[in-house]
């Protein structure tokens, strides 16, 4: 028999797990839409003793379990007020809530002196046709945001916005999730025709010269460092016990219609810095901003679209001694996002 792609259920934590191991309570789970249509992929590492003196030959005479990967898994999305509050407050780790319906998330790079190199933990569930015979109805604890990018491209429709988030999981599997998704979470989709963007005092929206942008956060999370003495195991395969940021890397690029005397060049040539601020929005009660407080160019290059020149930009946020690197600031009418377990 078989079986649709597009039947797959897809949901994960709406709110943070309490630690690694300790799975979301289906309240604090959200089901939502996504593009791309592959399952999660869980691999089993197996070793084998082919490599051994002893055996006479050099073949292998049997197998070992070693671990579980999980990830990195992308998670592909239209751009929305509530996935992008929580791509934000899970990919950067520090999350301050205010109001009271429309929510205000205010997001920033956790401190690791204060907060660690972990940033919160949350269980992805995917499911096809779950009940007494469901084909696939699994539920991974201990995931966390790889990192998280922002993609704006001239286009109409809703492709021309969308966000890619990274995950990767510690290996953990509950089989079946014993949860019953709830009700799809009605977006707020936050189109790219509704972006407000400005760079180094530059307004390319009002100059109607951008052509794409993307930014967004990398944690180089420490793939290796969460198998230890004691990490765990399940069904004899090892696990991960923690999931760290490596050297955590801010994402900014866009590509805009060149125009007279090139100032991007000028800027970059005399290492000039200020802020980047990029807006989109659907209405007051949705909507975020993105703001990386110290950013100098780091190149500059010529290229064409369609047969027009332009100027392709990469940049270099930095930190600032008093607003740090990014600061995203979400609204949306969705409570309980990064909350952590009642």
């Amino acid at each position: 028999m078989s079986v649709n792609a597009r039947e797959l259920l897809v949901g994960w934590g709406k709110g943070k797990q309490s630690d690694i191991d300790t799975a979301n309570l289906v309240g604090a789970i959200w089901r939502l839409n996504k593009i791309n249509t592959a399952p999660l992929d869980p691999q089993f590492i197996t070793e084998d003793d082919a490599a051994e003196s002893g055996k006479g030959h050099e073949f292998a005479t049997a197998t070992y379990k070693s671990h579980v990967l999980i990830g990195p898994h992308p998670i592909e999305k239209f751009l929305s007020s509530e996935i992008m509050a929580w791509a934000a407050a899970f990919g950067l780790g520090a999350c301050v809530k205010t109001g009271s319906g429309p929510y205000v998330y205010t997001c920033t790079p956790q401190v690791p002196a204060t907060a660690g190199i972990e940033t919160p933990y949350f269980s992805y569930i995917e499911q096809i046709r779950p009940g007494g015979s469901a084909i696939w109805d699994k539920m991974y604890p201990g995931c966390r945001v790889a990192g998280f990018l922002v993609s704006l491209i001239t286009a109409p429709g809703r492709a021309s916005s969308k966000i890619t988030i990274d995950m990767v999981g510690s290996g953990k599997i509950t089989e079946p999730s014993a949860i019953t998704l709830p009700a799809k979470t009605t977006e707020k989709e936050l189109p790219a025709a509704s972006l407000a963007f400005t760079s180094i005092s530059v307004n390319y929206v009002s100059l109607k010269c951008i052509i794409s942008l993307e930014w967004g956060w990398n944690n180089n999370v420490r793939e290796s460092t969460g198998f230890y003495p004691g990490s765990g195991t399940q069904s004899g395969y090892a696990k991960k016990g923690r999931i760290e940021n490596g050297d955590r890397m801010p994402v900014f690029r866009f590509v805009a219609r060149c125009r007279v005397g090139t100032p991007e060049y000028t800027l970059l040539i005399a290492l000039t810095t200020g802020t980047a601020v990029i807006t989109q929005t659907y209405d007051a009660d949705n909507t975020y901003t993105a703001t990386f407080h110290q950013l100098a160019y780091k190149s500059v290059q010529i290229g064409d679209d369609e047969g027009l020149v332009t100027i392709s930009v990469e940049g270099s946020p930095m930190y600032h001694t008093s607003n740090g690197v990014l600061t995203v600031v979400a609204t949306t009418a969705v409570d309980g996002i990064c909350d952590a377990p009642a």
